[in-house]
């Protein structure tokens, strides 16, 4: 009777904890998805555009959308609840550092003309 209690326990214990492993892997990460950015002081044709954060592979990438076309993103490291990323604009790079909270991106862009401020809201 021990035994049988036993194993039914430890079998129990088992299917609860791959049922938290398998929670933990279907949990997508928030800033999966597109993200409308402002730059303020930023030259007309990067002033606005889209961040795009997908998952390839099982690493989070990133590539900026302008209206001239697509820059890849570089470096993309996500730490808790910071964001940093490289991307190279003319030849020139430009570091990136953003803070997430709930559905907004916020931070400086790191330019050859200097520090910039930039915001992104998450499309719906």
């Amino acid at each position: 009777m021990k035994t049988t209690l036993l194993i039914l326990l430890l079998l129990c214990s088992v299917l609860v904890f791959n049922t938290f492993q398998a929670d933990a892997k279907n949990k997508k990460s928030p800033l999966i998805g597109e993200w409308v950015y402002e730059v303020s002081d930023a030259p007309d044709a990067y002033k606005t555009g889209t961040l795009v954060f997908s998952e390839k592979e099982g690493k989070i990438v990133c590539a900026i959308k302008l209206e001239a076309g697509e820059l890849p993103a570089s470096n993309l490291k996500v730490e808790d609840d910071k964001v940093t990323f490289v991307s190279y604009v003319e030849g020139s790079p430009v570091n990136v550092v953003l803070t997430l909270d709930k559905d907004k991106l916020t931070g400086t862009v790191d330019s050859p003309e200097g520090p910039k401020d930039i915001t992104a809201v998450k499309k719906q």
